[in-house]
């Protein structure tokens, strides 16, 4: 009896061995796929990641897999792309090498893919020489089944460090390209550095380097590259050539590819970028190359930012669902979505309260009635030194243009209140301007702030009053004319005029109103609203709702 039983548990043992058999896969093995950019090391004996956030992706049964390493490192895994499955795992170096580091996996007898991924740190890459699977009886998917990986499109982020998260809770997993591609359902590659500028300087090289290192290695093209770059960039003067540049190579390396160039969140370079992607749309023709502005995307403050080159947790995901409309359509070869109209205002007019958190104040608003007259009611800081704070009812302009209002009139509590007329290059707090207006302190004033956040210059001021007629007219890119009439008079007198004002060419035009006092509003009527020129024209696209749901529903 005791015999039998011996013989029972040894047939037992070797079953469950057998359950449990070892399959080895080299790093090369079409099961394996891989994300962002990897480069075959040590005589091709293993593999290695060389840009933050690179991942690679197998498909498996439980209960666990085996990643055999050729240096320690730190990764993230998850499993089936599910936020709760994420897990942090360290590859430590006891002596030996390979170093084995265990991935469990659930042992439901489900098929489940395991996507394991670098840090935004450059010193945690993947080494990988192979992966070790349990695979017993058929539990690995079967090579036909490998095209799974490459069903989902590819977007390339390219930037710094708010592409890679840096400042949020999770980095990577946190980051914008991880959030938006989760949204979106896509693979997405990370081709991003800390402190990453575009050009190439003394301490280190740029992106215009970096970007190209391992593309001969790409298996995978990607459908969208997005740019996010310019704010640790100093060398402004050569910002606008060398980023052509860059975006022409991207595309000698990638004929078929949608490129997006989004502004940096708070403007930094924004005039530099926009001209670029102008001058590769103009010059060489190339319409598959666009500027978003997102400037409004993200205000500033503690709710969404962790300093002023860092998004937060909450700053990260609302980048990404205002980025994900824009995604979409290109990945669905459609045009970007149009701007939602507001049901308070004509035409193509948008508003919004302009400013960082802690200046804006009151919330502001606007109406227009059946005597075409705009009432402004807006709170702020006002347009003083290097920020601003203000109610601001808007339309885009490309170029040449004008605007023609008469201020009615301005009910305000304190003496430096504004109400006026604005050309702004974005929508940032800090963002260079030219504004025509009034003030108690000031009567009619002109005042300009030629850079981005540069300090605010008062130009030219005159004791006058409400009601009054404004024009300010942009000819070109840099002159600005500004003229001033009595109310229900066509004679116009030139007040002023500031030259070599440098703007983009696509830029935002409207009406202003501001208490200079966060803690009360301001009102401001304002009729005979007339716009000419470029208006609602231009190359850029902007989203103007900061508080936009999960998908923005055009």
């Amino acid at each position: 009896m005791i015999r039998y039983l011996g013989i029972f548990l040894l047939i037992s043992f070797i079953s469950s061995i057998h359950c449990l058999a070892e399959k080895t896969l080299p790093y090369y093995d079409s099961h394996i796929a891989y994300y962002g950019r990897w480069q075959p090391i040590n005589n091709n004996s293993s593999i290695q990641s060389i840009s933050p956030g690179a991942y690679l992706k197998v498909m498996v049964h439980g209960p666990r897999i085996i990643l055999k390493l050729s240096r320690p490192t730190t990764v993230y895994c998850q499993i089936d792309d599910q936020k709760d499955s994420l897990q942090l795992l360290n590859a430590v170096y006891h002596g030996i090498l390979p170093i084995e580091l265990v991935v469990p996996i659930p042992d439901d007898n489900e098929l489940h893919t395991i996507s394991v991924i670098s840090m935004d740190n450059i010193h945690n890459i993947i080494s990988l020489e192979s992966l070790v699977l349990f695979a017993g009886d058929n539990h690995l998917q079967s090579s036909d089944d490998a095209t799974h990986y490459i069903q989902h499109p590819l977007i390339e982020f390219v930037g710094h460090d708010s592409t890679l998260g840096l400042g949020t809770s999770q980095s990577i997993m946190t980051s914008f390209p991880w959030l938006v591609s989760n949204i979106l359902g896509t693979e997405r590659s990370q081709i991003a550095f800390p402190g990453a500028w575009l050009m190439d300087h003394k301490e280190a090289v740029g992106m215009e380097t970096q970007y190209f290192l391992g593309l001969n290695d790409i298996t995978i093209p990607p459908k969208i590259v997005v740019v996010l770059l310019g704010e640790f960039d100093q060398y402004t003067d050569k910002y606008t050539e060398s980023l052509a540049h860059f975006l022409l190579h991207i595309r000698s390396q990638f004929p078929q590819a949608i490129v997006l160039v989004l502004s940096e969140p708070l403007g930094v370079l924004f005039r530099e970028s926009q001209s670029a992607v102008n001058y590769i749309n103009d010059e060489k023709s190339d319409q598959d190359i666009y500027f978003v502005d997102t400037t409004c995307w993200v205000q500033y403050g503690s709710t969404s930012y962790s300093d002023p080159s860092h998004l937060n947790d909450i700053g990260q995901d609302k980048f990404a669902r205002l980025l994900a409309p824009f995604l979409q359509a290109k990945l669905s070869s459609q045009p970007f979505p149009d701007q939602k109209p507001n049901p308070n205002l004509p035409s193509a007019w948008q508003t919004m309260d302009v400013g960082d958190e802690t200046s804006r104040g009151l919330i502001g608003s606007v109406s227009f009635d059946s005597a075409k007259i705009f009432t402004l009611w807006g709170s702020g800081i006002g347009t003083i030194r290097q920020k601003d704070a203000f109610r601001f009812v808007f339309q885009p302009l490309s170029l040449h243009g004008s605007i023609e209002v008469t201020v009615e009139s301005h009910s305000a509590f304190a003496s430096c209140a504004k109400a006026g007329i604005m050309m702004r290059e974005h929508l940032a707090h800090g963002s260079p301007n030219v504004m025509l207006g009034f003030s108690p302190a000031d009567g009619i004033f002109l005042q300009h702030r030629p850079h981005n956040f540069n300090m605010t210059q008062l130009v030219l001021k005159r004791r006058l009053s409400p009601p009054y007629r404004l024009r300010l007219e942009r000819i070109g890119t840099t002159k600005f004319v500004t003229k001033i009439a009595p109310p229900r008079s066509n004679g116009w007198e030139i007040f002023s005029v500031i030259e070599n004002a440098s703007m983009a060419r696509d830029i935002y035009v409207g009406l202003v109103v501001t208490s200079c006092d966060p803690s009360v509003v301001s009102v401001a009527k304002f009729s005979d609203v007339s716009l000419q020129g470029g208006i609602g024209s231009g190359g850029f696209h902007y989203q103007s709702s900061p508080h936009t749901p999960l998908l923005i529903q055009q």
